[in-house]
């Protein structure tokens, strides 16, 4: 009964959006005895409200141990803080890659995890550590939007990486992400009549801006301006997914 009356305090704070206040409280009360799940649900929203993205994973933990909550709302918590954590941390190469090693090896291959790291790694000049983070998550858990990722880099390990995705295909004919990937890889290593057959698969198979937007930029390197001009305007029609997938 004693605590009732400062997790009602702590309640009212959030409603108010007073999350430090809440925050102290429920602290408090979690050091001062055996770890409740009402007050860690409460502690969790005060830390979301501060953006302590660090402190939401460790709750959402504990959360875990006590069953307090269903293991997709705590997956999603999860993935959430550490999507918004890259975005804090990718400023400094060294750093977010300290960083990306201290995240469990379980959770580095979920989809969402996986492409907000790449997308770090590549913004910051490491797009050999971004495809190998993909190549990992893909061969655990196959995500189309990631592998459309796959092929936006452009890096020396092309060739490496084209040979890899065809793999992929093999085992997944028509899929409209890996046909765009797979035109994109060709066009890095200039194998034109490749890419186009590529790109428009992926075209055929599920109209894009992206794929449209790919085979005007290929053909307007090779001097084929009307083609290029006909699948710019294709671009910019109503409706169409902005990717292969959205």
């Amino acid at each position: 009964m004693r605590a009732a009356r400062p997790v009602a305090r702590a309640g009212e704070g959030l409603e108010e959006r007073r999350f430090d206040e809440a925050r102290a409280v429920l602290r408090e009360l979690n050091a001062s005895g055996p770890r409740d799940a009402t007050t860690l649900l409460l502690l969790l929203r005060a830390e979301q409200g501060l953006a302590n993205w660090d402190e939401v994973i460790r709750t959402a933990k504990s959360l875990e141990k006590l069953n307090a909550m269903p293991p997709e709302a705590l997956e999603s918590i999860r993935v959430n803080a550490h999507v918004a954590l890259f975005s804090r941390r990718a400023h400094d190469l060294k750093d977010f890659a300290r960083h990306w090693d201290e995240v469990p090896a379980p959770e580095r291959t979920h989809p969402k995890i996986a492409a907000a790291a790449a997308r770090a790694f590549i913004r910051l000049g490491d797009c050999r550590r971004a495809h190998r983070i993909i190549e990992e998550a893909l061969e655990r858990n196959w995500d189309g939007p990631l592998a459309l990722l796959y092929g936006e880099c452009t890096d020396e390990d092309a060739l490496e990486r084209l040979e890899r995705a065809e793999k992929w295909l093999s085992g997944r004919p028509g899929e409209a992400e890996l046909l765009l990937t797979l035109g994109r890889l060709c066009v890095q290593r200039e194998l034109w009549g490749k890419a186009q057959s590529y790109l428009e698969a992926s075209l055929a198979t599920q109209p894009s801006q992206a794929a449209h937007l790919a085979l005007a930029g290929l053909f307007e390197r090779l001097g084929r301006t009307d083609e290029a001009s006909r699948h710019f305007r294709s671009s910019a029609a109503p409706g169409l997914t902005r990717g292969a997938s959205d």
